[in-house]
């Protein structure tokens, strides 16, 4: 019985290497890219003019959902939260990613 359930257990490992391959994923491993400054603004710009919502992410971590009000100068943008109660006063600076729908 243990050379049936070592080679059963052999036969198993290579399934076992290509499954943690395909969807397993180390955390400490993940990070995420920032986009560049141009693309950040031109996505802030079109959620401006579409009044489409945004989700923000700060280099700090931190993510906002919201939609874009007003434009105060060339690298600030004034952000509606989603239940449309907090404005934030968004630096383009300290955002790494912005993603539209």
């Amino acid at each position: 019985m243990t050379q049936f359930a070592s080679l059963a257990q052999q036969a198993v490992k290579p399934f076992k290497n290509a499954f943690h391959y395909l969807f397993g994923y180390d955390l400490d491993r993940l990070r995420i890219l920032p986009d560049s400054m141009d693309e950040n603004i031109a996505n802030l710009q079109q959620a401006f003019l579409h009044r489409e919502y945004a989700l923000i992410t700060f280099d700090n971590g931190d993510v906002q959902v919201g939609q874009i009000t007003k434009r105060i100068s060339s690298s600030r943008f004034v952000l509606r939260d989603a239940d449309n109660k907090i404005f934030y006063l968004i630096d383009v600076n300290h955002i790494l990613t912005v993603e539209l729908p």
